[in-house]
């Protein structure tokens, strides 16, 4: 079921419309309309919740009465601008994601308790840092994330959303597996109707090798939000580690279908074409993503297959050249498409040393686990404690 609504403003009143859709086949549920003050809207959120409910004929264990997106101080601006960051992170781009840590953080010097906006704050940053930063830049990142989540934990010691936060940042950077998964598991406890911590969940599964439980909670949180575009982007990861590249490509469309301009989509369309042979759809969608670190990647994938040695060499120093700092782990799959195990392994290490996030993906990526019978990736893998894959994955 999916819930839908409008908001139309006039001076200080509001009218909101909600709906509660099959999302199966579109049947209208139940609706309902409210006429309220603009100073209600908080009031508001707990009728529909309620109303909702009571629709759905749902217990809701240890429901707050008033809802986790109200700010402390009922400060309608605090929760506009938390709105506003929420819009622009769902953006799923390196330019969305920097405005809602913006938004995220205009929300919490608005209502210095406000506990969801620190989390989300916290969650802005660390995506920042591990998609798109790289140094001193991601590192400083990271640290604004952590602080964020732990000013979040201080004020809501039992919020979902703060300690999803501080699972993600025990994952990326720290490469905690252990005290990740215990904080995901507390979220996920704590909020089981949301998709949020199924997600992180699914991400910090697939990093130990255990797909066919990542996989679970992937389309699980898909079933609680269909039109989050980087969910199906992270159900792809995994199913392209199991070698699905049919399904996998099948989410990709939705997310592209859902946000066409969405970064960390087509790079993965264009790693699929790689592994199905089919260089001309490689490059194609390589171009298609967004300009920065993740073009060149798909570009530096995308060139190794075209039969240009002098082109597939460039592509890959281009990608050294301006993406050591925030991608040694892309660069070492690179090498393992190149049949460079020397040098993989190199910017492996260099990964591990950087604390590269994309070492989350080292058990769903192909072009590296083409190599996992090297003693070098058991040592690898140990080093991370990790378990080393027993699985036949396919050869590029």
């Amino acid at each position: 079921n999916l819930l839908e609504g409008s908001v139309r403003k006039q001076g200080d009143r509001v009218r909101i419309v909600a709906e509660l859709i099959n999302a199966a086949d579109g049947r209208e549920l139940w609706s309902e309309t409210y006429d309220r003050e603009l100073k209600d809207v908080f009031a508001v959120q707990s009728e529909i919740a309620v109303a909702v409910t009571e629709q759905l004929k749902i217990k809701l264990l240890g429901a707050p009465a008033k809802s986790d997106a109200a700010p402390s101080n009922d400060n309608l601006a605090a929760y506009n601008a938390l709105q506003q960051g929420t819009f622009y992170f769902r953006l799923s781009t390196e330019e969305g994601t920097r405005k809602a840590t913006e938004f995220y953080g205009e929300a919490t010097r608005l209502d210095p308790r406000y506990a969801l906006a620190y989390a989300n704050l916290s969650g802005a940053w660390r995506l920042l840092g591990a998609g798109w930063l790289g140094g001193a830049e991601a590192k400083e990142a990271f640290a604004k994330a952590r602080n964020a989540a732990q000013t979040a934990l201080s004020l809501a010691p039992d919020l979902s959303a703060a300690h999803e936060a501080l699972g993600f940042v025990l994952l990326t950077p720290d490469l905690d597996f252990a005290g990740a998964e215990a904080e995901l598991r507390k979220a996920e406890k704590l909020a089981p109707a949301d998709a949020g911590p199924k997600t992180a969940l699914s991400i910090l599964l697939a990093a130990q090798g255990r797909l066919a439980e990542s996989e679970n909670m992937a389309r699980q949180a898909l079933a609680l939000d269909p039109l989050g575009v980087t969910r199906y982007s992270y159900l792809a990861r995994i199913l392209i580690g199991g070698g699905r590249y049919d399904e996998a490509e099948a989410a990709l469309r939705k997310a592209v279908a859902l946000q066409p301009a969405a970064s960390r989509v087509h790079v993965h369309l264009a790693a699929i074409d790689v592994l199905r042979g089919n260089a001309t759809g490689a490059l194609q969608n390589a171009q298609l993503e967004p300009p920065g670190s993740w073009r060149d990647y798909a570009l530096a994938l995308a060139r190794q297959t075209q039969g240009d040695r002098a082109a597939a060499d460039a592509a890959l120093q281009k990608l050294i050249n301006e993406d050591s700092v925030n991608g040694p782990f892309q660069i070492a799959a690179v090498y393992g498409l190149r049949n460079e195990p020397d040098k993989m392994f190199e910017w492996l290490d260099r990964a591990y040393t950087e604390r590269d996030s994309g070492l989350t993906q080292l058990l769903v990526t192909p072009f590296i686990l083409t190599y996992k019978n090297d003693p070098r990736f058991a040592a690898f893998c140990q080093k991370l404690k990790l378990p080393v894959p027993t699985t036949v994955f396919p050869t590029p």
